[in-house]
């Protein structure tokens, strides 16, 4: 095909696009002189996908050798009709451009998509370590971002070291309430002024003292955290939790809120909890696991891998439905979901680790669940 006619495709797309210089204007318009029907495209301008792909299919439809077969049979039957070849081959010229340009339109339509949702699925990354310091006048810190290596609140001195917030130095006498946020997309651990560690999850919170005072060492958190807990037998450790609290000496467990029906989930790894909910209250020791929040205290054999490994860095599908797998991977990647066709009760088995790409994210749950995942515009689409 005559490369002028792709040509001509090339210069109506700059020209609708407003990119088109003052030379390409005015080859374009010696064109439209040759080619009239350029004249179609060039005064329709802001056309959407729909629409091309409309003219697309129409001109795709035309049987090109059926019409030129007629215009000759007409004019070898009927002597007043006179059709020269040149007047032929302009005909199909005028198809054939109209056709070009179409098509042209199709391909830098579709290659605009794909380039899009190429650049928006690089932008998606898993999550990484930052979080927001609220200190006890109000002020915010952002952690991970900033570079200074310590903060400083009235009496209250902090560091920040590679490993996340260090109150375990500090001197102050006088507590003041802060509290850490955890966005989606991200986690973050804290050393608590006992010496207590605490690893905190995409989407949670916890609010602490800056130094802890009184009989009890008492913290709130929403989310899902992890806790190591100092020991202290003259000093109970406690954690509140929407209505749920969870007393630890010398303990370490795993607090999830993100389940919904605003269940709460305690599993224990180590050493003795009191889990108090209302007017009831179980202790369990390591291995189990308790169920809270919705009028009664559940108490089940625990998966000690599930409390461990968003820790250690990667996602756990033991016996999860399809829901709760791709709440954590929303709230890991800062992605929102679009389920277009009905979930199935099944559990399934596996993992992931929490540094893959979402690529390999969709590939692993298209093995594993049978259905389709893609990534578009910051969606997670499953079909």
């Amino acid at each position: 095909m005559d490369s002028k006619y792709f040509r001509a495709a090339e210069l109506v797309s700059l020209y609708i696009r407003k990119e088109i210089s003052d030379q390409e204007l005015q080859e374009l318009e010696q064109l439209t002189i040759d080619f009239p029907q350029l004249n179609s495209w060039i005064e329709d301008q802001g056309l959407d996908m729909e629409e091309i792909n409309k003219r697309l299919l129409y001109h795709q439809s035309i049987n090109k050798q059926e019409i030129w077969r007629t215009i000759i049979g007409r004019s070898q039957q009927n002597n007043k009709i006179k059709i020269s070849w040149r007047q032929i081959a302009a005909m199909a010229a005028a198809l054939i451009l109209t056709l070009s340009v179409a098509f042209y339109f199709y391909q830098q339509r579709i290659l605009k998509t794909d380039q899009q949702n190429a650049q928006v699925n690089t932008m998606i990354t898993p999550g990484s370590k930052k979080a927001t310091l609220t200190l006890s006048d109000g002020s915010k810190v952002e952690l991970g971002t900033n570079l200074s290596d310590r903060i400083s609140d009235g009496s209250t001195s902090l560091e920040i070291h590679q490993n996340g917030l260090d109150y375990s130095n500090n001197k102050a006498q006088k507590p003041t309430i802060h509290k850490l946020t955890i966005p989606t997309g991200a986690t973050y651990n804290i050393e608590l002024a006992d010496g207590t560690k605490v690893w905190l999850n995409a989407q949670s919170e916890l609010e602490f003292p800056s130094v802890f005072s009184g009989e009890d060492r008492i913290v709130k958190v929403t989310g899902e955290a992890y806790f190591e807990v100092a020991k202290d037998a003259k000093h109970p450790f406690k954690v509140n939790v929407n209505g749920t609290e969870v007393q630890a000496l010398g303990t370490a467990f795993n607090i999830n809120t993100h389940l919904g029906s605003n269940k709460i989930k305690t599993i224990l790894t180590e050493g003795r909890i009191k889990v108090t909910d209302g007017r009831q209250n179980r202790i369990i020791t390591a291995g189990h696991e308790t169920i809270s929040g919705q009028g009664e205290i559940e108490v089940n054999k625990a998966d000690i891998e599930e409390a461990l490994s968003w820790k250690e860095g990667y996602f756990y599908f033991n016996s999860k439905d399809l829901k709760e797998i791709l709440g954590e991977i929303s709230r890991w990647y800062a992605i929102d979901i679009d389920i277009q066709r009905k979930l199935t009760n099944e559990h399934y088995n596996g993992g992931i680790k929490r540094s893959a790409s979402i690529e390999t994210v969709c590939k692993t749950l298209n093995d594993l669940t049978g259905f389709q995942f893609t990534v578009s515009q910051r969606k997670l689409i499953i079909k």
